[in-house]
């Protein structure tokens, strides 16, 4: 009898350890779970004045030398494209819109208000935005003035 209670009492071990043991697989899994959900959540990014560089497009969205206007380096996503520019701001901008493939879309006009996303063309994956000064004193953007120019206008995309 006492070898028969023994091998219970290890039997009921041996549950409560496979119990426990997928109790805490299963909290693991929901705690990953749960992060990749969060992850997955949109956030907005702000693209900043290093995003920048001095140069211009032209018609067709090809980059060409100019020290007129200041360029985002690499185009951003339009999946929640938004721009908003200061009240007492100096420049305008314009926004160039390109294909998956890269391949120039459209471009807006000059914008002195707020962009909300409504006009973006249905085929349109991508963007560049071109920041004019129009209120610069010699006509040309120097490298210390990116920054000043870039601040004035705020795009933000989605994540």
């Amino acid at each position: 009898m006492p070898n028969y209670e023994l091998r219970k009492h290890k039997t009921a071990d041996a549950v409560k350890w496979v119990v426990v043991f997928l109790l805490v697989i299963g909290l693991i899994g929901a705690v990953i779970t749960l992060f990749v959900m969060l992850d997955r959540q949109t956030t907005v990014t702000e693209i900043g004045a290093e995003a920048y560089t001095i140069a211009a497009l032209d018609d067709s969205g090809e980059q060409t030398d100019g020290d007129t206007s200041i360029v985002t380096r690499n185009a951003v996503t339009t999946d929640g494209l938004k721009v908003a520019i200061a009240d007492d701001a100096t420049v305008t901008y314009a926004l160039y819109f390109y294909d998956a493939d890269g391949e120039f879309v459209s471009k807006t006009a000059d914008l002195s208000a707020d962009f909300d996303g409504s006009a973006i063309p249905k085929n349109a994956e991508t963007a560049k935005i071109v920041i004019t000064p129009t209120a610069d004193e010699d006509g040309k953007v120097d490298l210390t003035e990116v920054l000043g120019y870039a601040g004035q206008v705020t795009v933000t995309v989605n994540r």
